[in-house]
Order: C-alpha cells, then structure tokens, then sequence
C-alpha cells in the first residue's frame, strides 16, 4: 500500500488535521490509488481533503516499515493561492501549529517526518521499526470501526 502526506507551512507554521474517531493530530494525506504518481496523488488528496489547490515542492522522505507492507512519501507542499480557504468533509478538525511547539497528541510516524523536514537535510529513507504506541493506536482504530 502505497501513502503520501503533505507538510504545508503557512506563515512559519505547520498544518496538521484529525479525522473523525481519532484522538490524534495528523498530517494531511492518505492512501494512494494503485497506478498513481506519488506528487500527483498528494496534490489529489489535498484537493479532495482540504478543498483546495496546491503545489508539490520537496520531497521529504521515503519511509517504509518493517512490520507492515507499506510505504509512506511525505512532501513539502505550497498552496497554490496563499491564504487558500480550507473545508473538509473527512477531518473533523485542521489548525497550524507551531513548528517548535506540536501538539503531544501527534501520529508517532509524522513527529518524526516532522522532524526531518526541520533538519533541511532531505530527502530521508527510512525504515520505521515495530513501535508499541503505533500497536495500541492501529489496535484502538480496529475497535472503533467495529463499534460502528
């Protein structure tokens, strides 16, 4: 499964969202269609997420893991209109935080993509190992969708 995330910096700061049922803070993104191009994919998502244009810079990394058949391509993204007006029907809520300020309740895997966007040394290869609090959030999303 393929996945691309955006880091859009508004201002100094940096947008993170949060869907619905999930208690933490998250870069906005997603899955991939199949045969998909990973900078025409996020601006995809973005459009469909956000409502709103924009362009792909950077590449940040390439993040894989070892215990899930799964890669992740986080970007650097600009809107394509400064200020762009931002809706959405999947996040039930998206605010720009303080690059050296985010919030504790933040994705473990994007904290460190976080991270390696502050450094300015991309693009990154990395390949996440087995991570105990991603076990109890993947286990805690499973249970909320067969409540539902």
């Amino acid at each position: 499964m393929k996945k691309a995330y955006a880091i859009i910096i508004r201002n100094g700061l940096i947008l993170l969202v949060r869907r619905q049922g999930m208690p933490v803070w998250d870069l906005p993104g997603g899955e991939l269609l199949p045969d998909e191009n990973e900078r025409e994919g996020v601006q995809r998502l973005i459009k469909e997420l956000l409502s709103f244009d924009s362009k792909v810079d950077d590449l940040i990394g390439i993040y894989t893991k070892e215990y899930h058949d799964e890669i992740t391509y986080v970007y650097k993204v600009q809107e394509a209109v400064s200020q762009s007006q931002m809706e959405s029907q999947d996040y039930v809520a998206f605010n720009f935080f303080d690059l050296h300020n985010l919030p504790l309740n933040i994705f473990p895997d994007r904290n460190r993509q976080i991270k390696d966007y502050k450094t300015g040394r991309y693009p990154v290869r990395l390949r996440f190992k087995e991570n105990r609090i991603l076990i109890r959030i993947e286990k805690f999303i499973k249970e909320r969708k067969k409540e539902k």
